[in-house]
């Protein structure tokens, strides 16, 4: 485990190795709560619909990418949308953490919270009266007709999207918690305290 570590992470300053101290911890949770609420009320931006449509487009190349790295193989076609959908913003995050590029994997993250409140919304789909599908026909079902019954979660959905929706909110709120926290680092690298604590107890970004 080490040795994975000192290649994703070598400087040690992703999520896992962040001491986020109790304001930290009481940010991540109440931005994760009003995210959530946010999230399954009635609000929508033009903003978050820009984002959604990058989400998508990965969504939609994943299918043919790998029905043909898995020669036309009708499941992992059908998972494809949602592997890479999820799996190309994790890659981006690895990478830029390997590469000692901390806020950019925060942005990343970001991008992780994106997918996962589309690919919870898609998961629920059944739930909706309408729903719009990109590149498909009038006979054409929602991947997650397939992949409910594949993986034992049908008459599960409403907890499934909510699950992904859960956890958008949740890397929301990380995501921003990191950002801020390594540009605030980045930026006063001698790790001196705004408010001049000097047992940084009170101090909002603790360091590691």
């Amino acid at each position: 485990m080490k040795k994975l570590w000192d290649f994703i992470d070598p400087q040690r300053k992703g999520p896992l190795f962040w001491h986020y101290g109790w304001k930290g911890i009481l940010f991540i949770v109440l931005g994760t709560y009003l995210m959530y609420r946010w999230i399954i009320g009635p609000h929508s931006s033009a903003f978050s619909g820009v984002l959604y449509l990058f989400t998508i487009g990965i969504h939609e190349a994943g299918h043919p990418i790998f029905r043909i790295l898995f020669m036309g193989n009708f499941f992992m076609t059908i998972i494809g949308g949602t592997v890479m959908e999820l799996g190309v913003p994790v890659v981006a995050f690895c990478s830029f953490l390997h590469r000692k590029h901390e806020i950019q994997a925060d942005v990343c993250i970001w991008l992780l919270a994106i997918a996962c409140y589309s690919v919870g919304h898609y998961a629920g789909c059944s739930l909706d009266p309408v729903i719009s599908l990109l590149n498909a026909g009038p006979e054409t079902l929602p991947d997650w007709d397939y992949m409910h019954k594949w993986f034992g979660t049908e008459g599960y959905e409403w907890y499934v999207r909510h699950g992904f929706y859960l956890l958008s909110a949740f890397l929301t709120a990380l995501g921003t918690y990191l950002f801020f926290a390594h540009f605030w680092a980045w930026n006063n690298p001698d790790g001196h305290n705004y408010n001049e604590d000097r047992d940084e107890h009170d101090s909002f970004f603790m360091r590691f």
